[in-house]
């Protein structure tokens, strides 16, 4: 296939010059999430669409496949064509597409709402071994007309066995998108509700507690809490109870 990564910049529309004082304004930005990191240790990254570049790469190994922070933030795009494959690299060219079409058919107000999930494999840089992650996109900056500017992404480990899952979170009235790959665009999903009771158990799970407190809180058994669990992920559509969480906060559930 045609690795030409400049087709990732393709369906962006051209946008407003952005000069060096509208630059400087953004390391505020940085600076807390810089902070923010040095709590948690995230993996992330932020795009800078003007400049068809990485505007900043976090240390955290995940991402970087054994290139160094320095390295991958002089690689920019090029990283992709060195760490992805062929297969995963269509896929991310066509959510990318179908993406920036869904984007900007939304009105200018609730673009900055949007957030896309989705999963694939990166490539060790030395010995060729592949992990799959979770990689989350969500605008940090747009222009004054709306078009994105900045993007956020934040990279964590996923538990599905294979690439996909490409989804759009609306956070400002709590919808899902489905990526239907064959028609190359998103559609709303039709999730189903969670109960009373499981809402309550996915509550309980975001606060750390274990089934066994869980159980007790609720006068239930653990064996039926363990069930909620499983309803839940089937409900929510995803693979892990961390990714329902993060959802389930997105949606509004929790």
């Amino acid at each position: 296939m045609d690795r030409n990564i400049s087709h990732f910049f393709e369906p962006i529309k051209a946008t407003q010059y952005i000069g060096s004082d509208n630059y400087a304004l953004v390391e505020g930005y940085l600076n807390a999430l810089k902070a923010i990191s040095k709590l948690c240790d995230l993996s992330y990254y932020i795009i800078d669409y003007y400049r068809k570049s990485f505007f900043y790469v976090s240390s955290n190994p995940l991402f970087l496949s054994g290139y160094s922070q320095e390295e991958v933030l002089k690689l920019g795009y090029d990283f992709y064509g060195e760490c992805i494959s062929n297969e995963d690299l269509l896929l991310l060219f066509e959510l990318n597409e179908a993406g920036f079409k869904f984007f900007y058919e939304l009105p200018v107000e609730r673009r900055e709402h949007a957030t896309i999930s989705y999963d694939f494999k990166l490539k060790h840089r030395s010995n060729n071994s592949l992990v799959m992650i979770n990689h989350k996109l969500a605008p940090l900056l747009l222009t004054e007309d709306g078009n994105i500017w900045m993007a956020i992404c934040l990279v964590t480990l996923s538990s599905r066995k294979s690439s996909g899952d490409v989804h759009v979170i609306m956070r400002d009235n709590h919808t899902r998108c489905d990526f239907i790959r064959e028609e190359k665009l998103f559609k709303k999903s039709e999730v189903k509700k969670l109960s009373k009771k499981e809402s309550e158990v996915l509550k309980c799970i975001a606060m750390g507690y274990s089934m066994d407190r869980i159980a007790s809180i609720m006068h239930l058994s653990v064996s039926t809490v363990k069930n909620h669990k499983t309803s839940i992920l089937k409900k929510m559509q995803v693979a892990n109870i961390a990714e329902a969480v993060f959802n389930a906060s997105k949606q509004g559930i929790l």
